[in-house]
């Protein structure tokens, strides 16, 4: 049966949100059968109590068990025309779990769609490197227990830059066929005792920011040069680079979309 709501056969809103959450606790971003906990899940619900209805919250991107946003882009219709904007927003927020927050609302044209209208995205990867970890940053930072040469990392990101076939970067579960996509930027920096890795392109591959830390990571430890990258991209072999960065370190830092961002990168 057609959802009323979503085939625009009554009068409805368009919500455009901008959301943060820290993934830590979540199964996700994607709704699963409870009582599995997801971001969008939660959203849903609190969302519903205070329209009055179900919705179905897009989100900009699937982010994995683990990983956390700054500014997630989402959006929702509701047939729900008397709320103002703020007190859905406010009422909303105050029915979210702690660690998800509604930082934005307003109202958007009704051919919106978070995912489909997003120009690209920006993440940031939190490297903690200490000798010992940081227990009161655990799983919001990786943790790398030996010195890393971040001018050699950052030589390494600049060479991804562009528009590639990023296939050796890529997950053995990625299923799509086209895995051409351009970074806008991509660089590693130290901020203290982290050294952040922060990529911006028009799209990514199943864990592609991950794995382009993990090979950055180890590059920045003296096993491979720089040049290793070239001979990802050439080589298209996920077995040429390195392991998997864990989930706990990687921020949706912003969204991109015609009108401007969802947040601001800031800072690297």
């Amino acid at each position: 049966m057609t959802d009323p709501v979503e085939s625009g056969s009554v009068p409805r809103r368009n919500i455009r949100l901008v959301v943060s959450y820290d993934g830590r606790r979540f199964h996700g971003w994607q709704r699963q059968p409870e009582p599995i906990l997801t971001v969008q899940g939660c959203l849903e619900q609190a969302i519903c109590r205070v329209v009055g209805h179900p919705v179905t919250v897009n989100g900009t991107g699937r982010t994995d068990a683990g990983v956390h946003a700054l500014g997630q882009g989402a959006n929702f219709r509701t047939t729900n025309l008397a709320i103002p904007l703020d007190s859905l927003r406010r009422a909303a927020d105050s029915k979210c779990p702690g660690d998800i927050a509604i930082l934005s609302a307003r109202e958007a044209p009704d051919d919106f769609h978070a995912s489909i209208s997003a120009l690209g995205k920006t993440y940031r990867y939190r490297i903690h490197v200490a000798p010992a970890k940081p227990a009161m940053l655990a799983g919001r930072v990786y943790h790398c227990p030996v010195p890393l040469d971040v001018d050699l990392m950052a030589d390494a990101a600049a060479r991804l830059v562009g528009r590639h076939d990023f296939r050796g970067f890529a997950s053995s579960a990625e299923q799509r066929q086209d895995t051409r996509r351009t970074i806008r930027r991509c660089t590693a920096s130290a901020h203290g005792d982290e050294v952040h890795v922060t990529v911006s392109g028009d799209g990514f591959l199943y864990k592609m920011v991950r794995n382009i830390t993990g090979t950055l990571i180890e590059i920045g430890r003296g096993r491979w040069g720089p040049e290793r990258i070239d001979l990802l991209l050439a080589s298209r072999d996920r077995r040429d680079g390195g392991p998997t960065a864990l989930p706990g370190g990687l921020y949706l830092v912003s969204v991109l979309y015609p009108d401007g961002e969802t947040g601001v990168a800031g800072g690297d």
